[in-house]
């Protein structure tokens, strides 16, 4: 499977039976470790920015309302390697990869029932980078079940992707 780059615009090549997300979960658990132990470093925050965008193109086209990645930008606290140890490497790959697997589903008119164990498990993960999402039930409430699941998809797409550039999100802020 090839997928264009979101950032650098280069091919990028995974396996069809790769898990994107339990990937991208190893990747993190692996930079979090060599900040922790060598700080931070330019070619880690690139590895990891690989794998996040090859993620985040998994989850493509998102439920998207102006203003909603600045104040997302805002309450995140953490950049995503800083997740660990709230969150385990194997929740985290789970999540992410459930994630894909519902949102291929409704695209595929399906319905999902583990929707609350979705729920629960994104919340965790939100709540582990900063994020209260009870601040976005208005933007989560909608009597679409369909574009409910949708705007709690893009929640944690944007989430993910700007914990990702935590530092340079900031800076840009200012």
């Amino acid at each position: 499977m090839e997928k264009l780059s979101i950032d650098t615009g280069v091919k990028q090549t995974f396996p069809q039976d790769m898990r994107v997300g339990s990937a991208l979960s190893h990747i993190v658990a692996a930079a979090s470790i060599v900040e922790e132990l060598e700080g931070e470093s330019e070619d880690v925050d690139l590895t990891v920015i690989k794998y996040v965008d090859a993620w985040i193109n998994e989850m493509l086209p998102i439920n998207y309302k102006p203003g909603l990645a600045e104040v997302l930008g805002s309450k995140i606290k953490k950049k995503l390697t800083g997740i660990f140890p709230e969150i385990s490497e194997n929740e985290l790959g789970t999540t992410l990869d459930e994630a894909i697997e519902v949102k291929n589903s409704i695209e595929h008119g399906e319905i999902i029932y583990d929707y609350a164990d979705l729920e629960v498990r994104i919340e965790r993960v939100l709540r582990s980078l900063g994020v209260d999402i009870n601040y976005f039930s208005n933007y989560l409430e909608t009597n679409n079940f369909g574009e409910k699941v949708n705007n709690l998809l893009s929640l944690l797409v944007l989430t993910i992707g700007i914990a990702t550039v935590r530092k340079k999100w900031t800076a840009e802020l200012q």
